[in-house]
């Protein structure tokens, strides 16, 4: 193990600071716009140079000049203090299935445009499956919730597609009293469907090569809660059962532009890479001057409701 150590440290070799790449600080701007979002949002911030000595931050950037157009109307995003992104509603700047839109930030030092045309058409989930799966360990079982989804492809056009769901529970919790004990709350949440824990697969699917097919997504997959065991401060030991009720399970199907599908698919790339001496993979970006991505999206949704 040290010869071999030893080999590695002979190929490295301090590269001179003159010979570093050099660059600046750029806007980073992220904003995904949909006829079925009530409001659209716009995140800014700014990159950090890796060899270049920098005042950037990284932080959000608040005083900046956001605007929206369609090619005719043009309105300004005001800052949200409160969420710390640039937002306007929808009622006062309607997104519109096949129209372009057009999108410029400017910090005053820096500028930077962007533009996407929003799918035309919404999908339609033709079919669904859920089912339970259930997983002994040790100490508990993890009981988890798997869905899986159907729908058509547009015809005739190169088409890309997101998939998405969580659903609505309640459940049991343990909240610790006056009395150093622990006592039962019954609270509500939500829980997302994760849909790359199967190798090779994700939400993200191109219609490259099936054109036209019914598509079928992964299977996505849910945990529920398990029972919890608490030791109070006088050393008694409690255990609370979830008793995990499903109320409703909400599915997606987005038709997304080719810039979403672009940027989120080179981020699932870059993290997939786990070799150390390979090459880092670029993040798509599609926002002239600066990072980011201004992409666009029509949604299909469906919500399956369990009676009480």
């Amino acid at each position: 193990m040290s010869m071999l150590l030893a080999a590695c440290e002979t190929m490295v070799s301090d590269i001179p600071e003159a010979k570093l790449p050099k660059g600046e600080s750029r806007l980073v701007v992220n904003s995904f716009i949909s006829p079925q979002l009530s409001y659209i949002n716009v995140i800014v911030t700014e990159s950090i140079p890796l060899f270049t000595k920098s005042d950037a931050t990284g932080n959000k950037i608040e005083n900046a000049t956001v605007r929206i157009s369609d090619g005719v109307n043009e309105v300004t995003i005001p800052f949200d203090p409160k969420n710390k992104l640039y937002s306007i509603p929808q009622s006062k700047f309607p997104i519109s299935a096949s129209k372009t839109y057009y999108l410029s930030v400017s910090d005053g030092k820096r500028s930077v445009t962007a533009q996407c045309t929003v799918p035309k058409q919404t999908p339609v989930i033709k079919s669904y499956e859920i089912d339970t799966v259930i997983r002994s360990y040790s100490l508990y079982q993890d009981t988890a919730v798997t869905l899986k989804m159907t729908w058509q492809d547009f015809p005739k056009d190169t088409n890309y597609y997101r998939v998405s769901a969580f659903m609505d529970i309640d459940y049991t919790v343990p909240v610790a009293t006056d009395k150093q004990d622990f006592t039962e709350k019954r609270i509500s949440g939500t829980y997302d469907f994760n849909w790359n824990w199967q190798t090779g697969r994700n939400e993200l699917i191109s219609d490259n090569k099936l054109d036209g097919s019914v598509f079928t997504s992964p299977i996505g997959r849910a945990s529920l809660p398990h029972e919890q065991e608490k030791t109070s401060a006088n050393g008694k030991k409690v255990i609370i059962y979830p008793h995990t009720k499903i109320t409703a399970i909400n599915m997606e199907i987005y038709s997304v532009d080719k810039h979403y599908y672009k940027y989120f698919r080179s981020q699932t790339v870059s993290d997939n890479t786990d070799n150390p001496f390979s090459e880092p993979a670029l993040i798509y970006t599609n926002i002239k001057g600066g990072l980011g991505c201004f992409g666009a999206y029509n949604a299909a949704q469906l919500k399956h409701s369990y009676t009480k």
